[in-house]
């Protein structure tokens, strides 16, 4: 019995192993090989190549490549939708307006003006607004906007070639508010400005072509001309506009992927300098401030921190037998071992220097560290790695010492469990070594 037991010691009793019923729940410690977000680099870097590509070259078509058009649509979708709905009311009470100038200048007319305003155009301008509303692509709300720019420019079409005033080809000249009004104050993206407004163009040809017998060209010259006017000069105002808001755009977004990509940037760094870059566990650093953590948490539940050490046996001899190469291939094993073989939520592996490693293992208590403890010893064992100039065994072993208090205990710190951590190490590498020693609370 005492031969099977000879590998782990408590205080001065010898204990068996005892299972860790904890041992197959996956640890989420510290550990760069796993896959982080920092993957995405790469796509990050390209997205940023291609934002600075387009404010250098520049868009005169006023679009991006598919992604960053979709994603500068979702961006300004609620801006837009603000700006459409306030546009929206607002016609709704100025083209109104428009029923006096129906009354001066198309004045046999006027009742139709009247009906074709108030109970055709608005009604349908209000289901217009609660459309724009419910359509989610923001594409489809320009168009909308566009259609009742339209409709409003047909209805006055329609007043003044159904009259038979002399004035009702000047009249035709009430199409160009509706082009100020969507261009400038509805701020119109500028291809469906654009297609509006040659629409509208057309319309005033038709209605001086069919007004042409009852107006003087003398009117219906300088009428297109300012409607002309006004389109030109609108247009330019919808295209600076437009392109002034996508480049502001790509300016806040390049900002925002140099942000994100300084931020991974600089998590990075902060776990490169967490993390010994040989084994891949943690460092002194992050192993001193993990422990501080945990200790405090400890102190406000009451539970028992236990703490690991190891230290591979005779590893100077090892060095000098198979040089420093293989050697930093043995402390990859017995780290790589270490992970497989501590698990638990809450552990922390950590280098504690040359051929030493340090656990934490946060609420446990001082029978299942040491159970641990020995599963870690015969893991490093069954590696069975050669050392043909250790005196204890013709493998690389360990010896571990491990320690546990409760951080509310009188005078308990963190410097003295490291301390007690280290005797029991120092007691298992003078009892043979490729042993368990360990001593502390175990209540």
């Amino acid at each position: 019995m005492l031969n099977g037991l000879k590998h782990l010691t408590v205080g001065l009793i010898e204990v068996p192993s005892i299972p860790n019923p904890l041992q197959d729940l996956r640890r989420p410690g510290f550990d760069l090989t796993a896959p982080t977000e920092l993957d995405q680099t790469p796509v990050q870097a390209e997205e940023s190549r291609q934002i600075d590509r387009l404010l250098e070259q520049g868009f005169p078509w006023l679009r991006f490549p598919a992604a960053l058009e979709a994603r500068f649509s979702q961006d300004q979708a609620e801006q837009r939708l603000k700006l459409l709905l306030v546009s929206g009311m607002l016609v709704t009470v100025l083209f109104n307006w428009l029923l006096l100038s129906d009354w001066l200048m198309t004045p046999d007319v006027f009742e139709q003006a009247l009906k074709l305003r108030l109970f055709v155009f608005t009604p349908c301008t209000i289901i217009g607004l609660f459309l724009i509303v419910k359509l989610p692509p923001p594409l489809a709300r320009e168009w909308l906007a566009m259609g009742t720019g339209l409709a409003a420019s047909a209805a006055n079409l329609y007043i003044c070639v159904s009259s038979t005033d002399a004035l009702a080809g000047a009249y035709l000249v009430s199409l160009v508010p509706i082009v100020m009004f969507s261009n400038s104050v509805a701020q119109m993206r500028f291809f469906p400005a654009l297609l509006m407004d040659a629409v509208i163009l057309s319309m005033f040809g038709y209605g001086a072509y069919s007004l042409s017998g009852q107006t003087s060209m003398a009117i219906m010259i300088p009428a297109g001309l300012t409607l002309t006017s006004a389109i030109v000069f609108t247009l330019y105002g919808c295209y600076m506009l437009e392109r002034d808001e996508r480049q502001n755009w790509l300016l806040h977004l390049r900002e925002r992927v140099l942000l994100r990509e300084l931020e991974r940037a600089n998590k990075h760094l902060d776990e490169v300098s967490r993390c010994d870059i040989l084994t891949e566990v943690a460092n002194r650093r992050h192993f001193d401030e993990y422990l501080q953590h945990v200790w405090d948490r400890a102190c406000r539940d009451g539970s028992e921190i236990s703490l690991m050490m190891i230290d591979v046996d005779h590893f100077k001899s090892y060095n000098d037998r198979y040089g420093h190469p293989e050697g930093d291939a043995c402390l990859k094993d017995v780290a790589s071992m270490l992970k497989r073989r501590l698990r638990r939520p809450g552990d922390l592996i950590a280098r504690f220097g040359g051929e030493e490693f340090i656990a934490v293992l946060a609420g446990t208590p001082l029978s299942t560290a040491a159970s641990a403890a020995e599963r870690v010893r015969k893991g490093v064992e069954s590696l069975n790695r050669q050392h043909a100039a250790s005196p204890t065994q013709a493998v690389v072993t360990v010896s571990i010492g491990v320690a546990c208090l409760r951080p509310n205990s009188p005078h308990a710190s963190p410097a003295q469990l490291i301390s007690a951590a280290d005797e029991a190490l120092y007691q298992a590498k003078s009892r043979g070594r490729n042993r368990v020693f360990a001593f502390g609370t175990n209540d």
